[in-house]
């Protein structure tokens, strides 16, 4: 009998579900012999500042730290801001995988230059840019388009919601992302589209179909590499991301359980999109 692999997903890409079903654009493309699971983190805060984004990192941290320990055979990071992966790449054993990095991976493959399109304002860019420079994408990156202003993200919770619009595929939206497409492939020069966020999943097939260049979803493109590591046996290099002592993972355990038993902290735009379903 062929030993099952599970990899543990951090992050559902939208909202908080409170089991380990995997999302479904996961759980569709699965092979054999890997078992995707959600594991949800303990602390979680929108990253709307780089001092937020570093608190939701230290959550991602704990809970790749803590599939570790439950037996998982790999971690993927299931946001395109790839949250705590320098640290979770140093901090375990088995492979780390990040959704932006392996977006912006394939993206660079498949064409000569790319533009992420994402749903998120420009207030956020600070993450895309982050990614770009630490994947080394620079060269290859086209520009950076953003389909929402923070204006909008204000209806967040309403019955206009956007992000629940664009997950529920209403045509507003569709049209709003692909003309965003279309204007970096015009103006930027792009030959390759990487969608910005992983709650981009449910419409990532209905862009493409819109579009005469490639376009890369970022969740499904993460889980496969993921399995694509664990079938060739590889991990992350440890001479670039030393271990470190088991004492220095503690911490993280300790800290974050800490935290999680003595507040509740959530996840703004998925409170809300929660709420709003």
């Amino acid at each position: 009998m062929v030993a099952i692999q599970r990899i543990a997903i951090i992050g559902t890409g939208f909202s908080p579900t409170g089991d380990k079903i995997p999302p479904s654009e996961i759980a569709a493309i699965a092979g054999p012999g890997f078992r995707p699971e959600l594991i949800e983190t303990k602390l979680s805060v929108f990253p709307g500042t780089p001092y937020e984004r570093g608190i939701a990192a230290l959550g991602y941290i704990e809970a790749g730290i803590r599939a570790q320990d439950e037996g998982y055979d790999a971690v993927l990071i299931n946001t395109f801001g790839d949250y705590g992966i320098t640290e979770l790449k140093s901090a375990l054993r088995i492979p780390v995988v990040g959704a932006g990095e392996s977006a912006m991976s394939l993206a660079a493959m498949l064409g000569r230059k790319f533009a992420i399109i994402t749903i998120w304002p420009k207030s956020l860019n600070f993450i895309f840019e982050e990614r770009v420079a630490s994947c080394g994408m620079a060269a290859r990156f086209g520009g950076l388009v953003n389909v929402l202003d923070d204006t909008e993200m204000g209806l967040r919770g309403t019955e206009q919601d956007p992000v629940v619009a664009m997950r529920g595929a209403k045509s507003a939206m569709i049209e709003r992302i692909v003309a965003a497409a279309e204007q970096a492939i015009a103006k930027m020069g792009v030959d390759t589209i990487a969608l910005g966020c992983t709650c981009m999943a449910p419409i990532g097939s209905l862009i493409a179909q819109r579009l005469a260049v490639p376009v890369v979803e970022p969740m499904t493109a993460g889980y496969a590499a993921t399995e694509m590591l664990l079938s060739l046996g590889v991990r992350q290099s440890k001479l670039a991301f030393a271990a470190p002592g088991e004492g220095a993972l503690n911490l993280a355990r300790q800290l974050v359980g800490e935290v999680a038993m003595s507040t509740e902290v959530a996840c703004e735009p998925c409170a809300i999109a929660a709420a709003a379903e």
